[in-house]
């Protein structure tokens, strides 16, 4: 596959460069395409040619109307490799339209390629010239967004998958009930596990999604409409934490965390629980990208979690069985950082696994700082055989386990200076501490203060578990 990089300019939206035929799923009739078709822009590519790059500030979507491009992922420390492939009716890049943020994977042509391109302006030149097109437009991207989610929980046995079939129908219902099974989900939503948590959670978006349905036909704003749905997403992401531990399990460890999303909803992830032979687990992870993408990633990662860590046996096993049921259908091309690990109580005996994240840091009693170094594997959901080595070391009555996301350490001031592992130093050189909470509420203050009025750029995680003394 050539890298050729060429600036792809945007011609005139000619019919003789596109086939109308390809805008079918959304204008099914000759009438809404010409109407498309004025609102569209054509690009056509050479063989080789870039479209955009990992990184590129995503400010248009596509549609391909033929040829084939070829989907590339390039991660710091691992080989470029080409993960999927896109051909004649196949969207890529429409959250561009919704959200600002960078494109999260290169993409190329195979051979000659002619694609539609739409922009954020003239979508909402649609919207207010044409809305009911545009809500047939909005209806195909949930619809999109359906079947991703679909694909991602295939392997999360049936209960996940009847929640997925009632997501699909979502997208294309009144949610009244009659298309997507709602008493399915509500009866799931009385579990006390993991998959009633979901199911909840859905029933919550439903109800709000109904009210948001009366405002659109009122002629709502769609950028309202999508900002509605951040917020929900973020309601939901919260709603997947983890409960705050029983009395009687603070008895037994000492445990803290906090968690700040940069927008209405994140991409961070942390969980601490018991095992059934007695051990504590904890881990924090990052998922690639915002917004509603990363949003529904985080929650697959969370549930993954969850769900299979209470038959592991180490660390690095979970995240291995993450990692490939992350793989098998990522058709969203996301990827997560992760440290997990797992504290004996009794012993002080410490294992984790690390899959791309920060390096973990340990707080003595004196308030010295040293980061636990060793194996650093790639992130879950790349590539599917990658292993995942468990390390151990034994904790000292009164030391801290520090796990922390890299939203923590590059929370940057107005003048664009990181906080970085010096800052983390310096707040916890101060000396001891009483307990666990204690080590968070002085990290978090600090880097508040380090942020001063910059606005938050990424989400911020941390968790610390301390060995009683």
């Amino acid at each position: 596959m050539g890298v050729e990089d060429r600036s792809v300019i945007p011609s005139k939206p000619l019919v003789r460069s596109c086939s109308a035929a390809s805008l079918a799923s959304f204008a099914p009739d000759e009438a809404s395409r010409r109407v498309w078709i004025e609102h569209l822009e054509t690009v056509s590519l050479v063989p080789g040619e870039v479209l955009f790059r990992e990184g590129d500030p995503a400010d248009a979507m596509f549609l391909v109307d033929s040829g084939e491009l070829a989907v590339v992922l390039e991660v710091d420390g691992a080989n470029r490799s080409e993960v999927r492939r896109l051909g004649t009716g196949q969207f890529l890049g429409e959250m561009a339209l919704y959200r600002s943020e960078m494109r999260t994977a290169t993409v190329e042509a195979v051979g000659k390629v002619t694609l539609w391109r739409l922009t954020a302006e003239k979508l909402r030149e649609m919207e207010c010239v044409h809305p009911r097109l545009a809500t047939a437009w909005h209806r195909q991207v949930a619809s999109l967004l359906a079947e991703r989610v679909s694909f991602s929980n295939v392997e999360l046995k049936e209960p996940l998958a009847r929640l997925a079939h009632a997501l699909r129908g979502l997208a294309v219902s009144d949610f009244a009930g009659e298309a997507w099974d709602r008493p399915g989900v509500t009866q799931a939503a009385e579990r006390r596990d993991e998959v009633g948590s979901v199911a909840q959670a859905m029933v919550f978006l439903v109800g709000r999604l109904q009210s948001y349905l009366e405002e659109l036909r009122t002629a709502t704003a769609a950028r309202e409409a999508i900002e509605s749905e951040l917020r929900i997403a973020g309601e939901i992401q919260l709603s997947l934490l983890p409960p705050p531990l029983k009395p009687e399990e603070r008895n037994r460890v000492d445990f803290a965390s906090f968690i700040k999303p940069a927008r209405e909803a994140g991409g961070d992830l942390y969980d601490g629980f018991f095992l059934p032979d007695g051990r504590f687990f904890t881990l924090v992870g990052d998922v690639s990208g915002k917004g509603v993408p990363a949003a529904v990633f985080m929650a697959l990662a969370a549930t993954a979690v969850r769900t299979l860590a209470r038959n592991m046996a180490e660390p690095g096993e979970l995240l291995a069985q993450v990692n490939r049921l992350l793989c098998e259908r990522n058709v969203t091309l996301q990827f997560v950082t992760a440290c997990a690990a797992v504290l004996d109580p009794s012993t002080g005996e410490l294992a984790w696994a690390n899959a791309g994240h920060p390096l973990p840091a340990l707080l003595s009693p004196e308030g010295k700082v040293e980061w636990l170094d060793g194996s650093r594997s790639p992130p879950l959901g790349v590539f599917e055989e990658t292993t995942f080595p468990t390390q151990r070391r034994v904790l000292a009555p009164g030391e801290t386990l520090l796990i922390y996301s890299d939203g923590l350490s590059e929370a940057m001031n107005a003048q664009s200076t990181m906080f970085g592992i010096e800052g983390i130093k310096a707040c916890l050189a101060g000396g001891a501490m009483p307990d666990s909470a204690a080590t968070v509420a002085r990290l978090v203050s600090a880097v508040q203060s380090h942020q001063a009025e910059a606005p938050q750029a990424d989400d911020i995680t941390l968790v610390a578990l301390r060995r009683e003394v």
